[in-house]
This record gives structure tokens, C-alpha cells and sequence, in this order.
């Protein structure tokens, strides 16, 4: 498993900051442009409705959903702005090419207070760079095309089982 191979360490830090924040009260909002929109309703759908145990929902929301009629740059900041707290979790699920809606996104989660959990793609060189030192950056930028997606795939199953674990106890 080469993603797991690569990724473990920033994997195993996304999942302590994701387990702490729900463990806390807190709720993890997630986004993704291109392919990164439906990981990212992935991610919340294992949080939200369980992934590998039946267990109570976890606060997820996904942004997508939220403002799939707006367009505009600032829809995922909007969103944000009006429903996120302090503590809180963005996970920003990018196919790549520092979206500007995503990069809005972080920024507008950094002034909250929230932490940021990144799942980058090749030239998210900005995105990448937009987060701060809590934050965690989980890098498929050596993966190109639809190996982008599928390591995404593979990190998002990694996360939901890891969070459940780390909760709940598992093997």
C-alpha cells in the first residue's frame, strides 16, 4: 500500500486532531472540488452514518451539499463564517490547482480558530501553503490523475476507520 507507505504519519495526525475535536464536541465540515467533492461526501457519510461498526453519527457536514446552488468563491467561507466554531475541523479535499474557493475556505477556517485538515494534489502549492503549523497536510502531489483520486480514496477509508477506532476501541 504505497499511500499508506507514504501518508501514514500526516494519516495518523489527521485522525488525532479529527478524534479529538469530535471527542470535544466539536464537528468536522469537509469540501472538495472535481473529484475531491465526493470524497469529501465520503468522509462525511463514514462519520455521519458509520464506516466499518453501527455507532452513533458523528457531527459531519459536508459544504457541498450545503451550497450546491452557489458558485461564487466565497461559498465555502460563507458557510464557515455562519456555522463553524472554534475547534472545529475543516477537512478541504483538493483535486489540485489551488481552487480559489478552497483557498478561501482555509483562510476564512484559520481566522475562526478552526484546524484545517488538507488532503493536497499537485500544484496546491498555495492551498499547501495557506495552512498553519497545527494544521495537518496530507500530500498525493506525487500521484498524478486518477492515482490522485484513488489515494484520496484510500486516506479517507484510513481516516474513517481510524476515528472509529480510536472512539470506540477495534481491532
Amino acid at each position: 500500500m504505497v499511500v499508506g507507505d507514504i501518508c501514514s504519519d500526516s494519516i495518523a495526525n489527521a485522525s488525532v486532531v479529527m478524534t479529538t475535536a469530535l471527542l470535544n464536541g466539536h464537528s468536522i465540515f469537509s469540501c472538495g472540488e472535481k473529484s475531491g467533492s465526493l470524497m469529501a461526501q465520503l468522509l462525511t457519510d463514514h462519520l455521519s452514518h458509520g464506516f466499518e461498526i453501527e455507532r452513533p453519527a458523528f457531527p459531519a457536514l459536508n459544504m457541498n451539499k450545503m451550497c450546491a446552488e452557489t458558485t461564487t468563491q466565497n461559498r465555502f467561507a460563507s458557510v464557515i463564517e455562519t456555522h463553524a466554531r472554534s475547534s472545529d475541523v475543516l477537512v478541504v479535499i483538493s483535486a489540485g490547482d489551488n481552487s480559489p474557493s478552497m483557498v478561501h475556505a482555509v483562510e476564512s477556517a484559520i481566522e475562526k480558530g478552526m484546524v484545517v485538515v488538507l488532503l493536497s494534489a499537485v500544484n496546491d502549492d498555495r492551498l499547501s501553503a495557506s495552512i498553519g503549523y497545527n494544521d495537518v497536510n496530507i500530500s498525493a502531489g506525487q500521484f498524478s490523475g486518477q492515482l490522485v483520486t484513488q489515494a484520496q480514496f484510500q486516506t479517507v477509508q484510513c481516516l474513517g476507520a481510524l476515528v472509529e477506532n480510536k472512539i470506540f476501541g477495534g481491532s
